[in-house]
């Protein structure tokens, strides 16, 4: 088999497995949005922001780190690394496939090579009522906007080496606390992200270009009593999300979620929090593939 037809072999692997190489951004970031069925453009309350809606960033405090790693069992694994620092974040992303092994025209192994992707995304939320041509504007002081710039690299046999860049833009309204709904609703939050919108195709070696998808998410989150969260994104290419979460006490949640992308999933997670470390766990119930299992560790100071 030849390096070239190996390499595009690969890529037909990698878009059945993720639905797209340049899908890595589709397997998020944290154990948290996952448990909650990926529902998280109209929540975007911790680092996860970074990825999922920008524009949450705005209201960051502090340094945070939030690090999650995942294995798929005779598949592949990822995960990331992200900190943030009050309105501003930076995340490192990697999808391995590990060692594959290379085989001749008789199915014989003579050698293998290797397959990962790579993605470093840096972001940045900016409350409306900081923006001069913006403050006087009703309710600014509960509106942000958000902008993420993601780059890509796959790195394999040469032919399908490749890198690309693009650029998510973001809104978020969140109100904490209103008076409407005083003194069950403790906050109401909407968000929009319009993913890919700017950017450049990812172009190999091979002179194949891939572009980006482009798409639009809506979210709302519904918080009562600060201790239960109701979350639903629907996005332009057909995807629901659905999310909840609930803290029994302070220092423990429970998640659950379903979601819809092509294929209807439920997922589960915990979470457990003491002082400024909390340790959350996620698993989704895949119909056709193994059970996905995430863990995370967040840092805050």
């Amino acid at each position: 088999m030849t390096l070239g037809a190996i390499a595009l072999a690969l890529l037909s692997v990698a878009a059945d497995v993720c639905g797209g190489v340049v899908s890595i951004w589709d397997l998020g970031m944290g154990a948290r949005p996952l448990a909650m069925g990926e529902a998280f453009v109209g929540l975007a309350d911790d680092e996860n922001a970074v990825l999922r809606n920008p524009a949450g960033l705005a209201w960051g405090d502090g340094l945070s780190i939030l690090s999650s790693a995942e294995v798929r069992p005779s598949t592949a694994g990822c995960g990331h690394l992200t900190v943030c620092v009050n309105n501003f974040g930076l995340g490192l992303h990697y999808f391995d496939f590990g060692d594959i092994p290379e085989t001749d025209e008789s199915g014989n192994v003579i050698g293998a090579f290797s397959y990962s992707n790579m993605g470093l995304i840096a972001s940045v939320g900016l409350a409306m009522a900081n923006i001069p041509l913006l403050s006087s504007i009703q309710l600014a002081e509960y509106m942000a906007f958000g902008i993420g710039v993601k780059l890509f690299s796959v790195d394999t046999l040469e032919p399908g080496d490749g890198s690309g860049i693009a650029t998510d833009l973001s809104f978020l309204l969140r109100v904490d606390d209103p008076w409407f709904g005083s003194p069950s609703l403790s906050r109401l939050a909407f968000g929009v992200v319009a993913q890919n919108l700017l950017g450049s195709p990812i172009a190999y070696e091979s002179g194949h270009h891939e572009d980006w998808l482009k798409r639009v998410s809506l979210g709302i989150s519904v918080t009562t009593l600060d201790h239960f969260t109701a979350s639903l994104e629907v996005g332009s290419t057909q995807t629901v999300h659905v999310g909840f979460e609930w803290s029994p006490v302070a220092v423990l949640a429970v998640r659950c979620g379903l979601k819809r992308d092509g294929l209807w999933m439920w997922s589960l997670g915990t979470g457990v929090e003491l002082d400024r470390l909390a340790i959350e766990y996620a698993l989704v119930l895949h119909p056709y593939l193994l059970t996905q299992h995430r863990a995370s560790l967040r840092l805050a100071w």
